[in-house]
């Protein structure tokens, strides 16, 4: 079985789904989670956390290069993303795979969905909420490749600006290796995005079509729960991504069995469980409402503000 680790430098408060995310993490024992943080991760077998502040690691990233970084805010961690085995080799010269992603998510059954079939490529995924990459020199080092109409990694790491350079769509890594590498890549995605607050307050999954959904938790495995004509469905999941969703709570007591709903995360039902399942997977068009009045209305200050 080929090793994997997943990177995480945080600084800050964690988010709301943390504790979510630490479950669904110890549900994949073979699966290796680092911390570079300055807040309270407990270690675990498969959770290792290297404890110091934002500055002692900004230290690290610039000591990988001989030009003068911009890293100003933690936020501004994401343009590094994609060079963090070239960073932090050191750290993870002993795994054959190491990855980066969000805490703002949960996971299923990894190994079930990264098979070694799977390994074989040398990009995986390519998306900022996990992303796995080859450890070797060749992965490592062609965030540094310069190809033409494609964002330089200097310029991104030169600017306080966020240029999205680790994400799709903005032509930044992940647009090189699937255009350019294509052999290379495994970009499947049999995991869920879930819809922000304003384009839908009940979930919706943007990139496989559910809509009016809820997660299940059980047994390592991570189940997306629909009710289509009133038939239930669930289509088993690597992870779901809760964007821009600081608002759900953490309601639950047993975490071997839960549910993630649009409100936060809660148990399983024990009694009237259809009934309740087809209440969870309604619609909340008034909250949707809701978002979009706030997000126009932050924007619209934003706008007179920079007048």
């Amino acid at each position: 079985m080929q090793s994997i680790v997943i990177i995480f430098p945080y600084f800050g408060t964690l988010p709301v789904q943390y504790k979510m995310w630490r479950a669904s993490a110890l549900c994949n024992p073979s699966v290796k989670f680092m911390f570079f943080t300055d807040t309270n991760v407990e270690p675990a077998e498969n959770i290792i956390v290297h404890q110091m502040s934002f500055s002692e690691f900004k230290k690290i990233v610039q000591g990988a290069f001989n030009f003068d970084i911009v890293l100003d805010r933690p936020y501004k961690l994401c343009e590094y993303k994609q060079a963090y085995g070239y960073i932090l080799h050191n750290y993870i010269k002993n795994y054959d795979f190491w990855g980066f992603g969000d805490l703002d998510i949960v996971y299923g059954n990894i190994r079930k969905f990264l098979t070694d079939i799977v390994l074989y490529h040398k990009f995986i995924l390519g998306w900022g909420h996990l992303t796995l990459m080859h450890n070797d020199e060749d992965t490592n080092t062609y965030f540094m490749k310069h190809i033409e109409g494609y964002q330089d990694y200097r310029d991104a790491f030169t600017t306080s600006k966020i240029t999205f350079f680790d994400e799709f769509n903005h032509k930044g890594c992940s647009d090189k290796w699937r255009d350019c590498r294509p052999d290379d890549c495994w970009l499947e995605d049999p995991f869920d995005n879930v819809s922000r607050p304003k384009e839908a307050f009940h979930f919706c999954s943007l990139n496989r079509g559910w809509e009016q959904v809820i997660f299940e938790h059980v047994d390592n495995h991570l189940y997306m729960i629909r009710f289509n004509k009133g038939t239930l469905e669930k289509l088993e999941s690597l992870y779901a991504h809760f964007q821009h969703r600081g608002m759900m709570k953490d309601h639950v007591r047993d975490y071997s069995h839960f549910l993630v709903i649009p409100e936060g995360m809660v148990d399983y039902p024990q009694s009237m469980v259809m009934l309740r399942l087809r209440w969870l997977c309604r619609k909340r068009w008034l909250k949707t409402k809701y978002y979009q009045w706030r997000d126009y209305v932050i924007w619209r200050m934003h706008m007179n503000k920079n007048r």
